[in-house]
């Protein structure tokens, strides 16, 4: 096989573990107002629940580097889309009943293995991007987009034809893993390596200094805002536009907008960033994303949500793979820098849905929207920390 065939497939497999994760995601925040009236919960009650997915997701995180290095990614991927799918399947049956016990517990077990995935999809995103002459990370994050967007796209179109909501979640679960897994087989094989005591103790130290490292913890603090401001969408903005009167339906196709727009921006992001940088790029992001939030925010006055939609699914569209793509500059401490981004990703998950939750039960969810424009006027004024390091071969 060519290296550039190699690079291809490595390109394909790794762009679809990130349409699966989003389309299963996309899948259950689309019907997140059912699932709610099934459940009978509350603004905030909503949000204690929406905290489950990414708590799993620390769980797993927490595990994923030592999974990943002891088993190797084909297996590790091959074992998480199992567990997701068949928790995503039976997380259906579990709200249709109302159970919310059972429905907390499923949700979390579809975080935890979803998380492993996160990891795996980022390091094997990043070792594809090094490999590649072109910047292609933004375009493997596009994947996401797309599974966000037909997952969206999907639900209305199930809403509208009366299917239930457990057999939706059960198509999807099937399909997920199904597909995931063969992709799965296009990663490189894992080699068994005799670690020495050495090389662990320099593992265990790397992966103590980054979260003592002042650049690291800058670019961890950004792609904390950049996915607080998509979570926040997720769960949130197909319940806001529920309560201010749309239907289930046009609540989902708004919600598809979004990603259809962040979709597009990864696609061809890697023009924009080889064009004028990874820092301005990053700086530009935060400030669409800021004024996206705020045209949305100011729904009662300004009435214009599509348009507030566009410029904040524009805004989101290379912020966080670019923040990944910073962690990754050095090889030797890419592992342990991606590890630690991904993790405050899930903590950045675990503040949204009570964050969110608490103040929108309180002012109204629209108001709520003011914490992910706060953190995107904060990631604007760091954004300086995600240029290239020195010898990096990166603009």
């Amino acid at each position: 096989m060519t290296k550039q065939r190699r690079i291809g497939l490595w390109f394909a497999g790794t762009s679809a573990i990130f349409f699966t994760r989003a389309l299963l995601y996309s899948t259950f925040v689309s019907r997140g107002p059912e699932v709610q009236d099934a459940l009978h919960l509350n603004t905030a009650e909503m949000g204690m629940l929406s905290m489950l997915y990414p708590a799993g997701g620390l769980a797993g995180i927490l595990f994923s580097s030592w999974l990943v290095n002891r088993f190797g990614s084909r297996i590790i991927n091959a074992a998480t889309y199992s567990l997701a799918g068949i928790a995503f399947i039976a997380l259906g049956p579990a709200v249709a009943a109302g159970d919310v016990l059972m429905s907390s517990a499923m949700l979390f077990l579809v975080g935890l293995p979803m998380a492993i995935s996160d990891f795996v999809g980022n390091i094997e995103g990043s070792a594809v991007d090094n490999a590649s002459k072109r910047s292609i990370f933004p375009v493997i994050h596009g994947s996401f987009g797309v599974g966000m967007l037909l997952g969206a796209t999907l639900a209305g179109w199930l809403i509208n034809s009366g299917v239930s909501l457990e057999a939706s979640f059960a198509m999807v679960g099937v399909f997920i893993g199904v597909l995931s897994i063969l992709a799965g087989f296009t990663f490189s094989k894992h080699e068994r390596v005799v670690v020495t005591a050495a090389a662990k103790k320099i593992n265990r130290e790397n992966s103590i200094k980054v979260w003592f490292e002042k650049r690291s913890l800058l670019i961890a603090v950004i792609g904390f805002s950049f996915i607080m401001a998509e979570g926040s969408a997720g769960t949130w903005v197909p319940i806001a536009l529920t309560q201010a009167g749309f239907t289930g339906a046009e609540a989902a196709f708004a919600f598809g907008i979004f990603w259809i727009v962040i979709t597009l921006g990864r696609l061809l992001g890697g023009v924009v960033v080889d064009r004028i940088g990874r820092h301005l790029s990053i700086l530009w992001s935060a400030i669409f994303t800021a004024a996206g939030i705020l045209v949305f925010m100011g729904g009662d006055i300004i009435n214009m949500p599509y348009l507030g939609l566009v410029l904040w699914g524009l805004g989101m569209a290379v912020g966080f793979p670019m923040s990944v793509a910073a962690m990754g500059d050095e090889p030797a401490m890419a592992s342990a820098r991606i590890n630690m981004i991904i993790s405050i990703v899930y903590l950045s998950g675990i503040t949204i849905g009570p964050a969110l939750g608490a103040l929108g039960e309180a002012m109204g969810i629209y108001v709520a929207f003011g914490i992910p424009l706060a953190m995107m006027l904060v990631t604007a004024a760091i954004s300086g920390a995600t240029k290239p390091l020195p010898g990096s071969g990166k603009k």
